[in-house]
């Protein structure tokens, strides 16, 4: 099963936890940033819950809990403000939507590991109180956090895998939350010297046992307002640490509310879009020449196959008896024999027209791959120069009255190329297209698009028809990747708000609005995005 509590899709084993992670992550900054954010928040309402690189964050009273399963070194800090202005993400609103407006109980450490519960609850007219729990394996590279109900049962869960990974969710209803089997109560692993030092990471254990036993002795005295330390490891990094360490350099006492401060250039911003679909075209791009510079490797130069078919030509015309025969290669003067691969029961001469044909696929093919290498290559060297600008790959103006019409059904595109009315750019490997006037949102919608393509459009305001391009009805399309196109169709509209609501529907929901002119549509079976736009966007 995987590390964490999460189990696989599916599976109804009971879920289990790391439990030897203290062995690189340490428990004790986590279990003293966990009693203080205790006796600073308790009592405190929630009021916002949003998502944040590799875990989230918890609005309560006029601060912000920054709760990191993974990418921070400690996985409770408090939130500079540059790092609370998230829009809220597609997997954090189920957890807003139940637990806004509960009160915090309790934040604490239970076991010796990394592993954070926060208690909440809240109380209705009635004087029923609802009892919910959120529980944070900070792990590190991997990470989980879930909701569980007042029956210790998992409501909620989602799951971290890698570092650059993003929250993914696991459907577990009702199973109950375990801690690892062989973990033991933090409070209880005091008593055992075994455990009590695995709670520490091994570059902060001491090494006496002198040194031991005053760690132990500092921590039983220590309170949630008591000093943290800082010192200066050998990398030149800071030290944050809850208790001295009798054996490492030279520290200095610190606020803990100072301390506990995420520093902004600590705090792993998500990509933007835009850079999120920087990396994802350099990406495609590298692979695509590196498959095309293998292609090249698999065809034969034409000049050998010309060869071969030259000296079966000059051949007696006879039908072949072995699969390969001895024949002179005349292309060259000095009259070298060639071992020639041939088919049985058939003629030279025709074996040879084969080759010869052979030679004008292996031409056009080699003439076609290095066309496309060479493009590539060039795309990618003013990616690698001009970084987002050189995105929107095709940015042509609009056609003109006195542009050649085109017949029905004439094909709009060419392979990668958007038609000479539109305009295009690739969001993380998807063509998104949109018009800049009536009739080209009338032709993008109703003539180049294809009935499984993604519509979009500003809600109640004009603007351009933006269309998403899907290999086929099934081709499933990221959420960001939603959000981009949603953003195009507000900046090219009417609106000059910094927010607004955008439809989005599939092709074949569109169709012209019965005796209005071109561009103006009705559609179904639509939804909702609210999207922000982009600063450097903004009016």
């Amino acid at each position: 099963m995987p590390d964490g509590f999460v189990a696989p899709l599916g599976s109804r084993e009971q879920p289990r936890c790391r439990a030897l992670n203290s062995h690189r992550m340490d428990t004790l900054q986590l279990a003293a940033a966990a009693q203080f954010f205790q006796q600073q928040l308790a009592g405190q309402s929630l009021h916002k819950i949003s998502a944040a690189a590799g875990g989230i964050h918890l609005h309560a009273g006029k601060q912000t809990l920054a709760c990191m399963v993974q990418r921070a070194p400690l996985g409770l800090w408090l939130a500079p403000e540059s790092a609370t202005t998230e829009e809220q993400g597609h997997w954090s609103n189920p957890l807003q939507q139940r637990l806004k407006g509960f009160r915090i109980e309790r934040i604490v450490v239970p076991w010796a590991d990394r592993i954070v519960r926060l208690d909440f609850s809240r109380m209705h007219i009635s004087k029923r109180v609802d009892q919910l729990s959120l529980i944070a394996e900070c792990f590190g590279g991997r990470g989980n956090l879930a909701l569980l109900d007042a029956q210790e049962q998992i409501r909620w869960a989602w799951r971290w895998d890698s570092l650059d990974g993003p929250a993914v969710p696991r459907f577990l209803p009702g199973i109950v939350y375990h801690p690892p089997e062989s973990a033991r109560l933090f409070e209880e692993s005091r008593s055992d010297p075994t455990i009590w030092l695995q709670c520490m990471a091994p570059r902060y254990r001491p090494g006496s046992s002198t040194a031991q036993a005053f760690i132990q002795e500092q921590w039983a005295l220590r309170s949630a307002s008591s000093s943290w330390w800082q010192a200066k490891t050998e990398a030149g990094q800071n030290l944050l640490y809850p208790l001295r360490l009798p054996d490492g350099p030279p520290m200095q006492a610190m606020a803990p509310d100072i301390a506990l401060q995420l520093p902004a250039s600590t705090f792993a911003q998500t990509p933007t879009p835009a850079e999120h679909a920087l990396t994802t075209e350099k990406n495609r791009l590298q692979q695509r020449i590196q498959k095309m510079r293998h292609d090249l490797q698999q065809w034969e130069a034409p000049e050998y196959y010309r060869t071969l078919a030259f000296a079966l030509f000059a051949a007696p015309d006879s039908i072949a008896r072995a699969a390969s025969i001895q024949a002179t290669d005349h292309t060259h003067g000095d009259g070298r024999m060639l071992e020639i691969a041939v088919t049985p029961g058939k003629s030279l001469h025709q074996q040879a027209q084969k080759y010869m044909q052979k030679a004008l696929r292996s031409q056009r093919a080699v003439q076609k791959i290095q066309q496309r290498l060479q493009d590539s290559e060039k795309l990618l060297n003013e990616l690698l120069s001009k970084g987002q600008d050189a995105l929107p790959l095709t940015q042509r103006p609009p056609q003109t009255q006195n542009a050649p019409a085109r017949h029905k059904g004439q094909e709009l595109t060419t392979r990668g190329l958007a038609a000479p009315f539109l305009h295009h750019t690739i969001i993380a490997g998807f063509d998104i297209f949109w018009g800049n006037n009536a009739r080209e949102n009338d032709r993008l919608t109703f003539r180049f698009a294809k009935g499984w393509d993604i519509w979009f459009h500003v809600q109640d305001l004009g603007g351009s028809h933006v269309i998403l391009r899907r290999e086929n009805a099934s081709t499933l399309v990221p959420e960001q990747v939603i959000a981009a196109a949603a953003r195009l169709a507000l900046q090219h509209s009417q609106s000059r708000a910094l927010s607004a609501e955008v439809d989005w529907t599939e092709v074949r929901q569109v169709q012209r609005k019965p005796g209005a002119g071109p561009g103006q549509v009705i559609y179904r079976h639509f939804q909702t995005i609210r999207v922000r736009r982009d600063a450097h966007d903004e009016v």
